[in-house]
């Protein structure tokens, strides 16, 4: 009954303050009307426009959507971006429940059950819109959701009878994506949100979405992807659900909503994407000190430049981050003060002159701390104060726009050459390992034989690395084109040459999760160095988290007279550019009561002179 009346008193507060200030909206519109005045953001060659001068802002993302306390916060937290100067705000209009879902569901669901529309959420829109309005703030509307957040794809695809593929996380796999975005029966459903949507008048204000320039455009899907060989799937997609937004509304920008990207696929992705011309503007979503290459401020201006390239001097279109966070538990960023890289971000960003930066996210305080909250009210409203004063001083600067850029890396002639290398070292144990005996069934041959853990890797260059000592199969991975490089020890081997030089391992690729959804094709090719002179090459299986043994052998006398050197050497498996650069699982010892298929023997990484 509190969380109702609170509901109760923020929508009567949320009213007023619209009736006080509609009528003047009302006339302004009319005036600007019978002037011929734009009153909508539009699009400019590669910048935006309104009322045919530059428009160019820092807003935020507004925890004002789901639940009984944001919602009541609608009017604090709108008041908090005002104050602060930010111009845009950003908002999910989504929520998927499944049909027997618990009451308390209705307060975060736009949708409970494929036919189960809940008005009250959609009114509480309404509210969002005239208030955002009222205090003339623009509005980002999300349509969907690709994590499980409030439904999201997963509950598309559970509606469909499908099953949502799980990363090691619990996350919604990348590999999730394709059903949702190929089949005609999810299209469908998701289709039936958006038309709703973009189609309703509002209850408060009587005026149509369609005709309210309070919206600055619809997104999509909030960090849509998809994997590579599912790029056409996802191009198709997102044409088709642009032009079901613009045949019902055709003033508004569209944004296709993608996550950005931090590897080289999902750049390419990205760019095909941003460059279907049903979509206005690039966007992407920005959370740099969460990933481990990016820890310095010169890596964050890398960082900044590389889409910014991309967007204005290749697809030639606005940019805006979508998403801007670092982390507000820590005050500390390595070694810096969280305020310092807001700062960087948005100086950097000043320089490339982005188009627009929305903060991740405006929240009124609630029991427990939001990881990337900007407080907007309550006790601990001064835990934030750091990060909105640099953010009310770039709103400032950006309202006073200059289209001149001075960051001289960007122009036409960069290209699409990279300005933020994806790829880098990771530094593994520097464990140099050392040959041991070992007898032959033939007397006359003695081998000697290295033992490796995978997981022991001196380094590794890939745009993902790392160990899984937890799997039931311990391992070592990365993704994409990649290498792994092993220290080796030589011993004196005297008098005797060697034959033969045999490296057997169990493998596969590396694909997200646990490989859900893999086909053949998804499998890599595997080069095996030795000191960076190639023994051999072969292929590995897709990503099944056991992989299947691998064998790769040498005769070839100019190799075998390396290992006759004693000292330091290098082992190195390399998976080269190309269509079937997936990355390498190399998989080590396993746990105790592990089910493996198949007879694979003991399972271990052995390097053979014979």
């Amino acid at each position: 009954m509190r969380d109702r009346a609170i509901r109760r008193l923020a929508r009567l507060g949320v009213l007023l303050a619209v009736l006080v200030v509609l009528g003047a909206v009302c006339v302004s519109d009319a005036r600007a009307q019978d002037a011929g005045t734009d009153t909508f953001v539009r699009v400019d060659g590669d910048h935006f426009v309104l009322e045919g001068a530059p428009f160019r802002f820092v807003g935020a993302n507004v925890a004002i959507m789901h639940g009984p306390r944001h919602r009541a916060a609608v009017e604090a937290t709108l008041d908090a971006a005002r104050a602060d100067g930010l111009s845009v705000v950003r908002v999910w209009a989504l929520g998927e429940q499944p049909a027997d879902a618990e009451p308390w569901a209705r307060d975060y669901a736009f949708r409970i059950g494929p036919e189960g529309w809940v008005e009250e959420s959609f009114v509480h829109l309404d509210h969002v819109l005239a208030a955002a309005r009222a205090r003339g703030l623009r509005v980002i509307v999300v349509l969907g959701n690709r994590w499980a957040d409030y439904g999201g794809v997963p509950q598309y695809l559970a509606w469909a009878g499908a099953s949502t593929p799980r990363d090691p996380a619990g996350a919604p796999s990348i590999l999730a994506l394709p059903t949702f975005l190929g089949d005609p029966a999810i299209r469908a459903q998701y289709r039936a949100h958006l038309e709703r949507v973009v189609s309703r008048v509002n209850s408060v204000t009587g005026v149509a979405y369609r005709d309210d320039p309070t919206l600055f455009a619809w997104e999509l899907v909030n960090e849509i992807d998809a994997p590579p060989r599912s790029r056409s799937l996802l191009l198709a997609w997102v044409r088709e659900m642009s032009a079901a937004v613009r045949a019902i509304d055709p003033h508004h920008l569209v944004g296709a909503g993608h996550i950005g990207y931090v590897t080289r696929a999902q750049r390419e992705t990205w760019l095909a994407v941003h460059r279907l011309p049903e979509i206005d503007y690039a966007d992407a979503h920005a959370y740099p000190t969460s990933y481990e290459r990016v820890r310095t401020l010169g890596e964050l201006d890398d960082f900044v430049d590389d889409p910014v390239q991309l967007a204005h001097h290749v697809l030639h279109k606005p940019f805006v981050w979508g998403e801007v966070g670092f982390s507000t538990r820590r005050r500390v960023h390595a070694g810096l003060r969280r305020a310092r890289w807001w700062e960087r971000f948005f100086a950097r960003s000043s320089d490339d002159r982005v188009d627009g930066a929305l903060a991740w996210i405006y929240a009124t305080s609630t029991e427990r701390p939001h990881d990337h909250g900007l407080d907007v009210d309550g006790p601990d409203v001064e835990r934030t104060t750091d990060v909105r004063r640099v953010l009310a001083r770039f709103a400032r600067r950006w309202r006073a726009v200059d289209a001149r850029v001075s960051n001289p890396r960007l122009s036409e002639a960069q290209g699409e050459a990279p300005l933020w290398d994806t790829m880098r070292i990771w530094r593994g144990r520097a464990r140099p390992i050392h040959a041991e005996r070992e007898a032959v069934p033939d007397p006359a041959r003695v081998a000697r034989v290295w033992r490796i853990d995978p997981r022991h890797f001196v380094r590794a260059r890939a745009e993902w690395a790392g160990r899984w000592d937890d799997a039931p199969i311990p391992h070592v991975y990365a993704s994409g084109a990649m290498e792994l490089h092993y220290g080796l020890v030589a011993p004196r081997l005297g008098a005797r040459r060697p034959a033969r030089l045999v490296l057997r391992a169990r493998a596969s690729s590396e694909l997200p999760g646990r490989g859900e959804g893999r086909t053949d094709e998804d499998g890599s090719e595997l080069v095996v160095l030795l000191d960076g002179v190639e023994l051999g090459r072969t292929a590995v299986v897709a990503d099944d988290g056991v992989g299947a043994w691998i064998e790769v052998a040498t005769e070839e006398p100019a190799l075998l007279q390396r290992l006759t050197r004693p000292g330091s050497h290098e082992l190195t498996l390399r998976v080269p550019e190309g269509e079937r650069a997936n990355g390498l699982c190399v998989y080590g010892a396993a746990s105790e009561g592990a089910a493996i298929p198949g007879d694979t023997g003991p399972i271990s990484v052995r390097l053979e002179l014979e």
